[in-house]
């Protein structure tokens, strides 16, 4: 019990005399310590004005980060998705473009199982492209389990079969979410 009352008591104290140390450093009357670097006041004391060194003297040098939108620093990418629609043309046609209407990213071998798991289903003729939404009367064909195992991404997309093209639909909302060329 006496230890811990102590113990208490020193805290007290110390929270005191810290109190009483941080009203002697705002205390406007006080004379601010001179600076051990000896060149005036210190850099807080300042009030906004400024140092006689921090302007160059020197010529200046290009420090324009961006042209027409562009990067215009050293190793910076050619034509990146920062350079606005108007300058690049290949941004221009990704703005244009639906973002429903994207490629689903299939590598050429992902391609290439889908047409040949395909063959064998009907030609249907529709006239439809990538972000169209499709009537829910449209008749879709389910992708084979193999490739669907085969593309994962694919398990929850139906196709649609054409003379020149593989319809990707997202059947559960009917949206034509990509197209693989026959050929």
């Amino acid at each position: 019990m006496l230890k811990s009352t102590s113990l208490s008591v020193l805290v007290l104290l110390a929270g005191v005399s810290l109190a009483m140390a941080q009203q002697k450093a705002n205390d406007p009357g006080q004379q601010a310590p001179a600076n051990p670097q000896g060149d005036g006041a210190f850099k807080s004391q300042q009030n906004a004005k400024e140092e006689p060194g921090s302007h160059s003297s020197g010529t200046p040098t290009n420090t324009v980060v961006f042209v027409d939108g562009k990067l215009a620093v050293p190793g910076a990418p050619a034509d990146s998705q920062t350079v606005p629609s108007k300058v690049s043309e290949r941004n221009a046609k990704l703005d244009a473009t639906p973002i429903m209407a994207l490629p689903l990213g299939l590598s050429d071998e992902q391609k290439q199982k889908i047409l040949a798991g395909v063959k064998s289903m009907p030609v249907t003729q529709i006239s439809a492209k990538p972000a169209d939404m499709l009537p829910q009367t449209t008749q879709v064909s389910e992708l084979p389990a193999d490739v669907k195992q085969a593309v994962p991404m694919m398990a929850d997309i139906s196709i649609i079969r054409t003379s020149d093209k593989i319809l990707l639909v997202r059947a559960p909302n009917m949206v034509v979410t990509g197209e693989i060329p026959a050929q």
